[in-house]
């Protein structure tokens, strides 16, 4: 399955290239990652955390950046497997960074993605869809935290993103479901 899209993060390109590499910023950003170390230059290591249509994939990761062109462009191999479910994944990688003004970098990414298993039966729509809810969480995890500063640990975005994600800040109502607003009105309750 391929993927791609581009997006605009509020920060100079140079800036956004280096939170890409930085085991932080990526850690908080991409939904999910619960764990993510950098063991050299060019070998990361992590566990990703996510749901596809109610099956939980939980999978140690490794990644091999395979081509650095800095500030402009990374390529890298992206290889899990969670053994519970017997599935596994393996992610082609390519990440494109521009400048779209002084204070603006344009991404853009292409994703060749393989699954096996239990995950890669649930069919390439699935996947898909919650592809897509990924990247809008990722894209607005990241912008902000490319907003805040450069990247490091004491960058003010990651505290400010995690705390939303853990709900610690003023919480969205949830909308009521449909079924529930039937039932009320079939029997004359309050949602």
């Amino acid at each position: 399955m391929k993927l791609g899209s581009s997006f605009l993060v509020p920060a100079g390109h140079d800036r956004v290239f280096a939170h890409f590499l930085d085991p932080d910023s990526m850690r908080v950003s991409v939904p999910g990652c619960t764990e993510l170390d950098r063991a050299d230059p060019a070998h990361y290591r992590g566990r990703l955390v996510n749901e596809i249509a109610h099956v939980r994939f939980s999978a140690g990761f490794s990644a091999e950046i395979t081509e650095l062109r800095e500030p402009e462009q990374v390529r890298a191999l992206l290889k899990g497997e969670d053994h519970k479910l017997g599935s596994s994944i393996k992610i082609d990688a390519r990440l494109g960074v521009q400048p779209d003004g002084p204070d603006s970098a344009k991404v853009d990414y292409e994703l060749d993605i393989a699954i096996w298993g239990r995950i890669g039966r649930l069919g390439e729509s699935l996947v898909r869809r919650r592809s897509q809810e990924v990247e809008k969480e990722f894209v607005a995890a990241f912008a902000e935290i490319c907003a805040a500063g450069p990247p490091g640990p004491d960058n003010p975005g990651l505290r400010s993103v995690l705390e939303r994600r853990n709900g610690q800040s003023a919480p969205a109502e949830a909308p009521v479901p449909w079924w529930r607003r039937l039932l009320a009105r079939l029997f004359g309750r309050k949602n």
